[in-house]
């Protein structure tokens, strides 16, 4: 049995986790061209492989950004090849978490309305 309160919580959570890497990836993306630039990371999954190999409970973790220093003192570290990729990927698992969300929340109409 599906448990509402969870399961709508860990969607809610992935989407959060979505807008945040969308919005870390086009301000790097804006910022393509500016020297000295570096980028910005969302790190949530290997955060939630850390809770639960500690006994934690994955619900509690939150998307942590942060910027990527790599590469040298004063150059530019965005690739606009990766970023793109991630902003495809992004997209890809938004419209299936959404579709997820959508299909629960219609069922459950449906249970409601008797249909």
């Amino acid at each position: 049995m599906i448990d509402p309160d969870r399961d709508t919580a860990f969607s809610r959570q992935i989407l959060d986790v979505l807008s945040a890497r969308t919005k870390a990836s086009l301000h790097n993306v804006a910022n393509q061209h500016v020297e000295g630039f570096k980028r910005y990371t969302v790190r949530f999954e290997d955060l939630v492989r850390e809770a639960t190999e500690r006994g934690r409970d994955a619900s509690s973790v939150a998307p942590v950004t942060e910027r990527d220093e790599s590469g040298e003192p004063g150059q530019n570290n965005v690739v606009l090849m990766e970023e793109l990729a991630i902003l495809g990927k992004t997209a890809l698992l938004h419209d299936v978490m959404t579709r997820r969300v959508g299909s629960y929340f219609q069922t459950v109409s449906k249970a409601i309305q008797g249909r």
